[in-house]
């Protein structure tokens, strides 16, 4: 009976590191998202971070998720499925228009990129109409070198 609560008071104490990793992680964005499906908030992603994972639970509404690159003007924004992202319609809105972009898919391993001519991209993320438990895709900045 005691290797029983030992077992799970330590599972416990794991599981709970685990989560205040992924939690203190400055690249891992976790949005507590807008009130309800009219609604769009703005997040800021890490301006350090060059790779990370943008994490929805419970999405509604849209998010403006704004990149930044501080060493050049010239830079991209790669998106990929990492879990069910496939539920989100993506919009580069950096120039304050709302370009669609293909959707990332799970079965592909490309990615869906989108590059800027000065230090930030915002990409808009649209929530499913359907309430799902959560989606997750994957960044990853990478400079541009103007020829």
């Amino acid at each position: 009976m005691h290797y029983l609560l030992h077992l799970a008071l330590l599972s416990a104490v794991l599981v709970q590191e685990a989560q205040g990793d992924i939690i203190d992680d400055p690249c891992q964005i976790m949005p507590q998202g807008p009130p309800d499906e009219h609604t769009t908030i703005d997040e800021q992603a890490d301006s350090m971070c060059h790779n990370g994972t943008f994490w929805w639970n419970y999405p509604r509404g849209s998010i403006r998720l704004h990149f930044q690159h501080k060493a050049s003007p010239y830079f991209r924004v790669c998106l990929k499925d990492y879990l069910v992202g496939s539920i989100f319609k993506l919009y580069d809105v950096t120039s304050d228009m709302k370009h669609a972009m293909p959707s990332v898919t799970p079965e592909s391993s490309n990615e869906v990129c989108t590059s800027a001519h000065h230090y930030e991209i915002i990409i808009l993320f649209e929530a499913p109409k359907h309430m799902l438990y959560m989606g997750e895709v994957a960044y990853r900045i990478q400079p541009i070198f103007p020829i």
